[in-house]
């Protein structure tokens, strides 16, 4: 039964399974992101577009302690937003946007060398981590609200926790795979070329903005 009260819950008690899995789905187009930057990120930075490993391994450590306090940082403000479209929706919605175009930046080859190549590597990556962010705690957020049940919620929360590992596993299993299969249809003679990752990385991005636009358009806040 949806809530017509102002206790910030939709629904009071079971949740229909249709809202169960058009939230859930939204698990599955993040996390394949999150899997082919996990996977695949470092491997591109220092093979394909020859940024320095011990480079790469400092910046990687730096955004980690930056995601630390953005986490919390974007936990307040959404905790603090207040619009016609609710607290949550208008960040995911902004996120996922921004996440996907800055997503296909970071797989993608601009030419660029020395120091150059340092700080775009460096501000792509940093920026990845912040909007994916902008993305990720409104989405985790919002399960809490979605009933006042709690075994109901614990339930509902399997769900979207599968399509995640499975994104994860299908990136990790897959992905060079489809990396290679893409450069060969693009007519690369080299099978890890960059342009493998660049089309990759657009998949993603296209299924990582219709699966949220599942959820935020079938989930009620």
């Amino acid at each position: 039964m949806e809530n017509n009260s102002n206790s910030g819950v939709i629904y009071q008690g079971k949740i229909p399974n249709r809202v169960k899995y058009c939230f859930a789905f939204g698990a599955l187009g993040k996390d394949l992101i999150y899997g082919m930057i996990a996977t695949f990120s470092m491997i591109y930075f220092t093979d394909i577009i020859k940024v320095a490993p011990a480079f790469i391994g400092s910046m990687f450590f730096v955004a980690k302690l930056w995601d630390a306090f953005n986490d919390l940082f974007m936990g307040m403000i959404v905790d603090n937003t207040r619009s016609r479209w609710g607290k949550f929706v208008p960040w995911l919605v902004i996120g996922t946007l921004i996440n996907a175009f800055v997503f296909i930046t970071v797989f993608t080859d601009f030419h660029l060398s020395g120091v150059s190549l340092c700080v775009f590597a460096s501000v792509v990556y940093v920026l990845w981590g912040m909007t994916y962010t902008i993305m990720d705690v409104p989405y985790w957020s919002w399960l809490p609200n979605l009933t006042n049940d709690p075994r109901e919620r614990e339930k509902v929360s399997v769900i979207p926790r599968f399509f995640a590992s499975l994104a994860g596993f299908s990136v990790a299993t897959f992905g060079l795979y489809i990396i290679n299969y893409l450069n060969k249809a693009a007519g690369e003679s080299n099978l890890y070329a960059e342009k493998g990752y660049t089309l990759f990385a657009i998949i993603i991005a296209v299924i990582f903005i219709v699966t949220i636009g599942i959820t935020v358009f079938n989930v009620k806040e």
